[in-house]
């Protein structure tokens, strides 16, 4: 058996013993269920509420100079590597807003980011020429460059991880956690309204959707124990326009067939689908 990597807990608040302990037993659990090779500190910071939790992450990323826009305020917990090594964020405010399963499988999802991406390396990716060549053809897409190479990550990333968890039986947990995610809030169809009329917008948005679906999607090509159907990643989608939608379901499904090891590889096969499948028909409809 592998050593389990050292957890260092620090807390933000009034966080009771109690606490810190039940969320060090479930890690400790699912590390040494996963058996990480290469994984010796992992740093979990427990925050008493949003307040607390947001502003350090605010300051973090300062501190760590990440230029991409902040998307991360409808996460349950956060997962980075910006000093080098993995940490997972957690704010105890967000558990009170879920059942105990969707809570139980976004700290599972946190450690498998930590084992498959607790390095800077998997937070400063190279702009795929992909990307590079879709900013060349539609002007209006340059500045958002850095903002489409960061969602387009975190989806790869996020199908990785459901990847390694569903392969080890964490199977119920990471479907409740997968439906949570891709659920589309009154938020979400509020932006697509905001979103739709430019197309640079609406390439933005779909790539942040992208991830929102990317756990449910590796479920759903899974077997009958994965828990989630298909039916229910694209119903999920049902108030974007069918041509939208369906370029969404195939981009997932085209990625997914590509997954390999390699991160860096998914993310650059992952910027030619996007760019076939949503930047391009996008930006055209528009013109």
């Amino acid at each position: 058996m592998k050593d389990m990597p050292a957890l260092h807990v620090e807390t933000h608040g009034h966080i009771t013993d109690e606490e810190v302990a039940s969320i060090r037993r479930l890690f400790e659990e699912c590390y040494n269920r996963l058996q990480p090779e290469r994984l010796e500190l992992v740093e979990i910071e427990i925050f008493e509420n949003d307040g607390l939790w947001r502003s350090h992450v605010a300051s973090e990323r300062k501190r760590a100079a990440v230029a991409s826009a902040e998307f991360d305020d409808a996460f349950i917990s956060i997962h980075d590597a910006w000093t080098g090594v993995p940490r997972i964020s957690i704010s105890l405010e967000r558990r009170e807003t879920v059942i105990p399963l969707v809570w139980e499988g976004a700290l599972h999802h946190e450690a498998g980011h930590s084992i498959l991406h607790g390095a800077l390396e998997y937070y400063v990716f190279p702009t795929p020429r992909a990307l590079m060549n879709a900013a060349n053809e539609f002007p209006t897409l340059a500045a958002h460059l850095t903002d489409l190479l960061y969602l387009l990550a975190l989806a790869v990333k996020d199908m990785e991880v459901t990847r390694l968890l569903f392969a080890s039986g964490y199977v119920e947990d990471q479907a409740a956690y997968a439906r949570f995610v891709m659920r589309p809030s009154d938020q979400d169809q509020q932006m697509w309204y905001l979103a739709h009329l430019a197309a640079e917008a609406r390439v933005l948005y779909l790539t942040g959707r992208l991830k929102d679906i990317a756990a449910a999607a590796v479920l759903a090509s899974g077997s009958e124990r994965s828990h989630l159907k298909l039916d229910e990643v694209e119903e999920s989608l049902n108030y974007l326009p069918q041509e939208s939608s369906k370029a969404m379901l195939r981009t997932t499904d085209e990625v997914l067939r590509a997954l390999s090891k390699d991160t860096f590889l998914n993310v650059m096969t992952a910027a030619n689908v996007l760019v076939a499948r949503i930047i391009e028909p996008e930006m055209k409809r528009l013109a």
